[in-house]
């Protein structure tokens, strides 16, 4: 099977689990049912499918490789990884999905070294057990179903990605006062009110809320 293709499904694969998984341990940890998806439609915690598919690419050369091996490459480009899913959040809309600043040995609460070192066991499952059971999966499904499921799949993704994009800058728009000055912002304001995207983004806190200097968290992310 083309080989953009089996990262695509890896891509979807991981993101429906992740968002599965956050809203089930949210379940256990707080006795309620939060929403834990990234995109304003669809199941899918983008976070999670970032990390199985740089997981796949990365892990493709260590699979003749020992454990310990898989585990340091996992621990380091699982880190990486989080580290910059984290930044890059804060710098373009704001905001954090998860802090680690209550944990010891974390980095500027964006990565710590439990979650590391879970990146790095979770490496160990991906190569023996997730990869390929993964390939054999991708396989049966026949080449020109795959076109269609894999390149439609593109072109909403995009769609909601974009727009879950422009609804979130509009509600921090939104929270600095900024009153509505295009037809765009008036259909966000009318179809994505506050109202709606904290139901969307309960587990979003502002940067504001986080002290980065001291470590302290006004409201703790991530249990």
């Amino acid at each position: 099977m083309n080989t953009f293709y089996k990262y695509v499904y890896i891509f979807i694969l991981c993101c429906v689990v992740g968002f599965a998984v956050e809203t089930f341990w949210c379940l256990i940890k707080n006795g309620y049912i939060e929403s834990r998806k990234s995109l304003v439609y669809g199941p899918f915690s983008v976070a999670y499918g970032m990390g199985g598919v740089l997981l796949s690419a990365v892990l493709t050369n260590f699979t003749d490789s020992s454990l310990l091996k898989v585990f340091l490459v996992s621990f380091v480009v699982g880190t990486a990884a989080e580290y910059i899913c984290s930044l890059g959040q804060e710098i373009v809309f704001g905001s954090v999905a998860w802090d680690y600043s209550h944990l010891p040995l974390n980095i500027n609460g964006r990565v710590c070294l439990l979650y590391s070192i879970f990146w790095g066991m979770l490496g160990i499952v991906w190569v023996k057990l997730v990869m390929p059971l993964t390939d054999k999966f991708t396989e049966i499904v026949p080449a020109n179903l795959s076109h269609i499921l894999v390149w439609s799949f593109i072109v909403l993704f995009i769609f909601d990605a974009g727009l879950s994009a422009v609804a979130a800058l509009r509600w921090n728009k939104r929270k600095k006062g900024a009153e509505p000055s295009n037809g765009i912002e008036i259909f966000l304001d009318k179809y994505f009110p506050d109202e709606k995207m904290k139901k969307i983004y309960a587990n979003s806190r502002d940067v504001d809320g986080i002290d980065r200097n001291t470590k302290s968290v006004a409201k703790t992310i991530r249990p």
